[in-house]
């Protein structure tokens, strides 16, 4: 019983920190908490039902849609909004992410209402048995991808030129800038990374739950989920989501499941007891 809910959490687990991941992305380029994470996730998600359910074409290639379109928004959502923020007040970049949030879901209940959808399970089929316990195929084709995706994005920003760029910048924008690294075009990269991430774990989410316009809340679990493991550090946005991810799953068994909700929040408040700054975060000693 246990074994299986663990395993039901590393799947959830997945998705949280999927969701992490991108959220600290986004803060180590541009400084920004993007609070349309979730909404851009949700939307992709969307467009690839309308491939997949409504237009009936084969899974890849709502999968690649979704993909794309999200890369798309996450690109636009920095050159027209977040670029000209940059370097303002705090505010302004919070609002300015709120506002994409709030447009796309209006944009999502006008095309598809506000219905909850069935999304396709993209491996269907009969439970699996390991000793005792029994695995959906769904939960372990999630964390399978979402290992090969997390090792993909370590190949990337660890040995290619563009992932080296968008390292540099993290470290110092103005000595990126001097070795000729072309900063504002690592922002744009960054962003649509960062959707391609969202777009990815609403495709694992949705045939796991279900697809609505609401689904894009994730963004605040995923919030936790990275400062838990140490805002700023893309590692510890991994422990933190499977962390969260596996505690949500096995607690109730020992809880009512009426406090399954607030399990982040005590998870979170547990953490920075411990550990202010996260579990692999780092103290920044000011000099005066």
């Amino acid at each position: 019983m246990i074994f299986a809910l663990f395993v039901d959490g590393l799947a959830v687990g997945s998705i949280y920190a999927l969701v992490a991941v991108g959220l600290v992305m986004l803060v180590q380029a541009t400084a920004t908490v993007n609070f349309a994470h979730g909404d851009m996730m949700m939307f992709s998600t969307f467009v690839a039902y309308a491939l997949l359910a409504q237009l009936e074409l084969p899974y890849w290639v709502a999968a690649l849609g979704a993909i794309a379109s999200a890369a798309i928004l996450g690109a636009l959502a920095e050159r027209l909004v977040i670029r000209r923020l940059l370097g303002g007040p705090l505010a302004s970049s919070i609002m300015g992410t709120l506002g994409i949030a709030y447009i796309l879901q209006g944009t999502a209940k006008a095309i598809w209402s506000d219905d909850i959808f069935r999304f396709p399970e993209f491996f269907p089929g009969e439970f699996v048995r390991i000793g005792s316990a029994q695995i959906s195929p769904q939960s372990l084709s999630v964390i399978v991808i979402t290992v090969v995706i997390i090792s993909a994005l370590y190949f990337f920003l660890n040995y290619t030129k563009t992932g080296t760029g968008l390292r540099a910048m993290t470290q110092s924008r103005e000595a990126a800038r001097i070795m000729g690294i072309r900063v504002t075009r690592m922002f744009s990269i960054s962003w649509a990374i960062g959707g391609v991430l969202a777009s990815i774990a609403g495709l694992l989410l949705a045939p796991t739950l279900f697809l609505s316009t609401g689904m894009g809340s994730i963004t605040f679990t995923g919030i936790i989920a990275a400062i838990i493991g140490g805002f700023g550090n893309i590692y510890g946005a991994i422990i933190g989501g499977y962390l969260v991810g596996i505690l949500t799953s096995i607690l109730p068994l020992f809880i009512s499941t009426d406090l399954q909700g607030i399990i982040p929040f005590l998870l979170l408040m547990v953490v920075l007891f411990i550990k202010p700054t996260g579990i692999l975060g780092k103290r920044v000693v000011k000099k005066v």
